[in-house]
């Protein structure tokens, strides 16, 4: 590869602007003729990737990359007073994303607007104190992309970066519900408010906060989230995801499709075991039963009925 182009993507993650490569001195001919013979990838905007980086990325870091890259050409220069918002923000903060679209979300703090299309969405402007940069790059500040996230794409969505943001020590409930009430959410603002209050830095995944979010949309009881379980004598047998106390029952999530270890698949049926000689009811739910919130109604007012009857007898 051209040196000058290897040098500026690999100190940028991957990923550069046409505007920059061309600033230390890569003619367009030349970046033409890498993109066509599929040496660089090109995006709308003028973003070039490394192909292996592109590749290998999943979808949300192919999110940042692209964010990232629209932040590095004319769009992120120190003139246009530009930040990236929404999840597009949230992607460069290593925060949990779901429910969201490809686009990447900006919004200006001087009043104007920027062009929308396919590739990018302008939002209505912003103060100047909610915005910071991170790694040189102009973003609103966590608690703001996450409530924007919420507002635009469902409570689910903002949940899981909520959830996320907290758990990493991004947002604090207090930041969370100052920023709500600055406003600025539209008709989404039930949406942000409904997260604020029912954001958790206990999920320990995006599957835990879809199953709590799940739970109460579905009507059942409330459960304790990573509930510690200990035997009769008080020791440790271990900590459940999910724990509904009154019905004796709990439900794990696993965003594992299999276990490979055949230690680890003892070590979990060990566990296992020993809860339900305690006289709990053991529910597992995996990414397809979340797509089936009937399945999942049925699976835990099943064990609801087991563990009554266990107490029964």
């Amino acid at each position: 590869m051209h040196p000058q182009i290897a040098t500026l993507l690999a100190s940028q993650g991957g990923v550069a602007s046409a505007s920059q490569l061309i600033g230390v001195g890569v003619s367009r001919y030349v970046l033409r003729r890498l993109v066509a013979r599929k040496e660089l990838v090109r995006l709308p905007r003028g973003i070039i990737v490394d192909p292996d980086v592109w590749q290998q990325a999943a979808p949300w870091e192919r999110h940042a990359l692209r964010a990232r890259g629209l932040m590095a050409g004319e769009s992120g220069a120190a003139d246009r007073l530009v930040a990236l918002s929404h999840h597009s923000a949230l992607s460069l903060c290593g925060v949990a994303l779901y429910g969201v679209d490809e686009r990447i979300h900006i919004v200006r703090t001087d009043g104007r607007r920027s062009r929308s299309d396919d590739f990018v969405q302008c939002h209505q402007a912003v103060a100047d104190d909610q915005v910071h940069e991170r790694d040189g790059v102009r973003l609103v500040v966590p608690e703001l992309a996450v409530l924007q996230t919420a507002a635009t794409f469902g409570v689910e969505s903002g949940l899981v970066s909520a959830d996320s943001g907290l758990r990493e020590g991004l947002v604090t409930p207090e930041r969370l519900r100052r920023t709500l009430a600055r406003g600025g959410f539209g008709n989404g603002a039930t949406n942000a408010s409904t997260v604020t209050e029912h954001s958790s830095g206990l999920a320990e995944s995006a599957g835990e906060s879809r199953c709590r979010w799940l739970f109460r949309v579905l009507g059942l009881p409330t459960p304790v989230a990573q509930a510690v379980i200990k035997d009769r004598t008080g020791a440790w047998v271990g900590r459940v995801d999910f724990l509904f106390e009154k019905e004796r029952a709990i439900v794990e999530f696993d965003g594992r499709v299999k276990y490979t270890d055949p230690q680890v698949l003892f070590e979990e049926k060990q566990r296992e075991d020993a809860l339900r000689a305690l006289g709990y009811t053991v529910v597992r739910l995996v990414w397809a039963d979340l797509q089936h919130p009937e399945r999942v109604r049925a699976k835990i007012l099943a064990a609801f009925q087991v563990s009554a009857g266990s107490r029964a007898s």
